[in-house]
């Protein structure tokens, strides 16, 4: 091999393009032999010897004005995550009476429509009874006429013969009797259905004056909550 002519391993060397390669490479040439290589030097050995400075430093002392200031921020932060503590809790309340009322309220008016169908029937068992009422004072009223009809048969002036009108008189109050405790039947069952209504009617009073109350305590709940917020 000529002098002028290079090996291939310098060859090889000489193509690495990389500054830190190339550096490697000339240092490697201009070291003696025997001489061990540095090695190189740790990028992170310089920021942490500027942390642990930094960390030697003594803080810095704020003065009266400024830790005023933070006690002033830290106090107007817990009120306010308080402020809107209490205002969940307070809406919360709120719904929940709310909810409560809506409940009482329609058991009142559940009540209070048992009540009018009560009542309604009460009104209806009556007139059926005042119907039976005025077909007994009718047929009563036709007793008296067969009464006088047989006065007068007995005096022989009547075409139908006493024996007759009697058994048409006993007839008639047959049927009347039995229309008055028709009458009395129904007078019964509307009197039953009168003292439903009136049960329901008392229960009725009791959950609308619970209800009212709930919502009461709702909206006064809920105008705590709104102040809260405006604060």
């Amino acid at each position: 091999m000529s002098p002028v002519e290079e090996s291939p391993y310098k060859k090889k060397e000489f193509r690495k393009e990389d500054d830190e390669d190339l550096d490697l490479f000339l240092s490697k040439k201009d070291r003696p032999k025997g001489q061990q290589p540095q090695p190189p030097e740790e990028p992170s050995a310089r920021p942490a010897e500027n942390v642990a400075r930094e960390a030697s430093e003594p803080a810095k002392e704020l003065s009266d004005d400024e830790h005023d200031a933070q006690i002033s921020d830290a106090r107007k932060g817990r009120a306010h995550a308080e402020a809107h503590h209490d205002v969940a809790v307070l809406r919360k309340k709120a719904h929940e009476h709310s909810h409560k009322g809506a409940q009482l309220y329609h058991k009142y008016r559940s009540n209070d429509a048992r009540r009018q169908k009560c009542s309604s029937r009460a009104v209806s068992y009556r007139e059926k009874a005042g119907v039976r009422r005025d077909k007994a004072k009718d047929l009563r009223t036709q007793i008296k006429e067969y009464d006088m009809e047989l006065k007068g048969a007995a005096k022989g002036e009547g075409d139908l013969s006493p024996e007759a009108l009697r058994n048409k008189m006993a007839a008639l109050e047959r049927k009347a009797a039995k229309a008055d405790a028709v009458a009395m039947k129904y007078e019964a069952k509307a009197a039953a259905q009168t003292e439903k209504a009136a049960k329901y009617r008392t229960r009725a009073a009791k959950f609308l004056e619970k209800s009212k109350l709930h919502e009461s305590e709702a909206r006064m709940y809920g105008k705590r909550a709104d102040n809260l917020e405006k604060l």
